[in-house]
């Protein structure tokens, strides 16, 4: 066999430890994190919770609104169903038909009709109602109906008197259109009473 010698290593004293650096390459050196990075990850964790805080703000603020147009939407829905209610209390027969013996309407049991080519009224005419109640006296009266006015005599039309101009012609009303003649209204309306 060979002759080797063998050196023993020397010992570390015993208080000191030995010195040892791991030594980084420049690849591993522009690797490394530095603070530039840290600071853009917080500020944009930032920016995230800021974003959220304004979304829920405004979503709340939505739901607010929100709250605000269906309270408006009951009000208006309450004020729709009493404007039903009224109109169906005004619409009813009853109402109609003594608002109709109050304008002086006859109620007819027999039919009348308007013959258009004489302008005679051919059928039995109605008689006048003295109570006024519209042919309703027997019925019992709509408690609803109390207080609610009822329609009067409407005033006829006033008519217009044409203006006569200096030459002694009557003058057409002053309408826009000249071609009109100075009565429009000539239709025959059937007798009510």
């Amino acid at each position: 066999m060979s002759n080797l010698a063998y050196a023993r290593p020397e010992a570390p004293a015993p208080n000191q430890r030995p010195h040892i650096e791991i030594v980084a390459t420049r690849a591993q050196r522009r690797t490394r994190p530095r603070a530039v990075y840290a600071v853009v990850t917080i500020g944009s964790l930032f920016l995230i919770f800021a974003a959220q805080l304004v979304l829920s703000i405004v979503v709340s603020q939505g739901a607010y609104q929100i709250d605000d147009l269906q309270s408006q939407q009951k009000a208006l829905l309450r004020t729709q169903g009493a404007l039903d209610e009224q109109f169906n209390l005004l619409s009813s027969t009853q109402h109609l038909a003594q608002n109709a013996a109050t304008l002086g309407m006859v109620p007819n049991g027999s039919p009348r009709f308007l013959n258009l080519a004489t302008g005679a009224v051919v059928g039995a005419p109605g008689t006048i109602d003295p109570t006024g109640c519209g042919g309703n006296c027997g019925l019992v009266a709509n408690s609803l109906l109390t207080g609610v006015p009822l329609a009067t005599q409407v005033a006829p039309k006033a008519q217009t008197t044409p203006q006569i101009s200096a030459a002694g012609n009557a003058a057409p009303p002053a309408t826009g259109n000249t071609a009109l003649p100075a009565t429009v209204d000539t239709l025959p309306a059937p007798v009510t009473h």
